[in-house]
C-alpha cells in the first residue's frame, strides 16, 4: 500500500501514521477484520501493491494510537492488563486469531474509541459489542473471568456551546457505555463461524460477496417537507407517499414542496480502503479502456 501525503502534513506526523495499516497475511485473522465483511480482507489481499491512501485519512487513527500509549504505561500503575497481544489458534490447523485489547481490569474488558457525538448519540454500534465479545472470548481462553465489556468514547468533536442548552447533548467530551456480553456459547459460536468463513475466502472455496447494508453505513431516501423558501426542512419521512400526505392536511398546500434526499452508502462513498477495486461500489469510478 502507498501511502501518500496530498497536503503537506509534517514528516513527524506523516512517519507516525506511515505504519497503521498491515498487509493481511492468509489464515491469519484479527478482530477487527473478523467482524467486517471478508470482501474488504479479500481485496486487500489481491491489491495490497495498488492500493493509495492519503496520510491526512489517518488522523483521527493517531489520536487513537496516542491514546492506547497512554493506556499502555497506565497498565502497570492500576494493576492491570494493558495493550496484551493475545493470540488464539485453532486445533489441528495452521489457522491462528491475534487481537490487542485496549486494557483488562477488574474483570472488565475496556476499549477506548475516539469517536464523534453523532456516533455517541446512536449508542453503542454492533461493531464495538461483536468485537468486545471476540476478546472476551480470547481473554476466557486464557484462562481469565470476564464480567463486564465496556466503550470509553473520546467525543472528539463536542462543543461545550451545546452541551450549555441542550439535555441530550454529553456534558463532557467524554462517555462510557456498556456493551452486552454474550453468553460463552454465542461467542464461539460467533468466532468459530467467522473464521470458518474467512478461511473459506482465503482458500478459495467461496467468493466474498457485496456487504450488507448495515457494512457500507447505509443512509436510506427519505423525502424532506419544505415549506417556502426555508431550507430547513419541516419534516423528513422515509417514503414520498406519507410526505404527501402530510403536505394534504394542511390549509395552504402551495406553500410547501418535496425535497428528496438520495440515500448514500456512507462507508462505499469515502471510508473503504479498497473501495477503488471494489466492483460493487456505486461510486466507484471505472476506466473505458
Amino acid at each position: 500500500m502507498r501511502l501518500t501525503n496530498h497536503y503537506d502534513l509534517p514528516p513527524a506526523i506523516y512517519q507516525a501514521v506511515s505504519g497503521m495499516t498491515r498487509k493481511p497475511e492468509p489464515h491469519v485473522y484479527h478482530p477487527t477484520e473478523l467482524i467486517n465483511n471478508p470482501l474488504i480482507r479479500f481485496l486487500k489481499m489481491r491489491h495490497w501493491d495498488e492500493l493509495e491512501e492519503d496520510a491526512s485519512d489517518r488522523l483521527w487513527a493517531l489520536l487513537g494510537s496516542a491514546c492506547h500509549a497512554v493506556l499502555q504505561k497506565a497498565g502497570d500503575i492500576l494493576n492491570a492488563l494493558a495493550e496484551e497481544q493475545l493470540r488464539y489458534g485453532i486445533d489441528g490447523c495452521s489457522l491462528v486469531m491475534t487481537g490487542t485489547p485496549d486494557i483488562y481490569i477488574d474483570h472488565a474488558i475496556e476499549d477506548y474509541k475516539v469517536t464523534s457525538v453523532y456516533a455517541f448519540l446512536l449508542g453503542a454500534k454492533i461493531e464495538w459489542e461483536r468485537q468486545l465479545n471476540i476478546y472476551a472470548f480470547m481473554f476466557t481462553r486464557y484462562g481469565f473471568d470476564v464480567k463486564h465489556l465496556r466503550i470509553h468514547a473520546i467525543l472528539r468533536d463536542w462543543m461545550r456551546s451545546k452541551a450549555l442548552y441542550d439535555r441530550n447533548y454529553p456534558k463532557i467530551p467524554f462517555h462510557t457505555l456498556n456493551v452486552r456480553k454474550w453468553s460463552t456459547g454465542e461467542q464461539e459460536a460467533y468466532v468459530l463461524g467467522r473464521i470458518n468463513l474467512f478461511k473459506s475466502v482465503d482458500d478459495g472455496v467461496v467468493i466474498p460477496t457485496a456487504c450488507t447494508d448495515e457494512e457500507r453505513w447505509a443512509r436510506p431516501t427519505t423525502w424532506a417537507v419544505m415549506k417556502g423558501r426555508g431550507k430547513k426542512a419541516v419534516r423528513v419521512f422515509n417514503d414520498e407517499e406519507t410526505a404527501r400526505k402530510y403536505i394534504g392536511a394542511k390549509g395552504d398546500q402551495s406553500e410547501y414542496r418535496i425535497e428528496e434526499r438520495p440515500g448514500q452508502y456512507i462507508r462505499c462513498e469515502g471510508y473503504c480502503p479498497v473501495r477503488a477495486f471494489c466492483k460493487y461500489n456505486p461510486y466507484r469510478e471505472v476506466s473505458d479502456d
